[in-house]
C-alpha cells in the first residue's frame, strides 16, 4: 500500500533546481520545473550516480557520472551512457540495458510538498 509523506524543505526550491531528500528512509530526487514538483529515484540506474549532483535541463536530469538523460516527469530514459567511449559503451549497453527511473506522485497541500511512496 502506498502512502503520502511530507518532504521537508522542498518548497524552497526555485524553478530549475533539484535536491536529494530522504522520504520515509527512501532517497528521492525532488525537482521543480515550471512551478511543478517531480519526484524520482535519487540514483542513476547505471552505476548509482547521485542525480542531484547532475544537471537539470528543463524536464531532463543528466547523470553526473556518464551523462545518461532522464525525463523527470515520467522517468523515461532519453539517452543511455553517452559519455562512455566506443567499445566500452557497447559492452556497458550489453551488460546493462537502458532503464527508466522510478517516479513518485507529488502534490502540494497547505504549503507543503507531499510524495507518494
Amino acid at each position: 500500500m502506498s502512502e503520502w509523506y511530507a518532504v521537508e524543505g522542498a518548497m524552497a526550491l526555485e524553478d530549475g533546481e533539484m535536491k536529494q531528500a530522504t522520504v520515509a528512509e527512501t532517497q528521492v530526487l525532488i525537482a521543480r520545473v515550471e512551478g511543478q514538483y517531480f519526484a524520482t529515484q535519487a540514483f542513476c540506474p547505471h552505476l548509482r550516480g547521485k542525480l542531484a549532483q547532475g544537471k537539470l535541463d528543463g524536464h531532463v536530469v543528466v547523470c553526473p557520472s556518464h551523462g545518461s538523460r532522464f525525463d523527470v516527469r515520467n522517468g523515461r530514459n532519453l539517452e543511455w551512457i553517452p559519455r562512455l567511449p566506443g567499445l566500452t559503451r557497447v559492452v556497458a549497453k550489453a551488460v546493462r540495458k537502458p532503464t527508466d527511473l522510478a517516479i513518485h506522485a507529488t502534490r502540494v497541500e497547505d504549503g507543503q510538498l507531499w510524495v507518494q511512496l
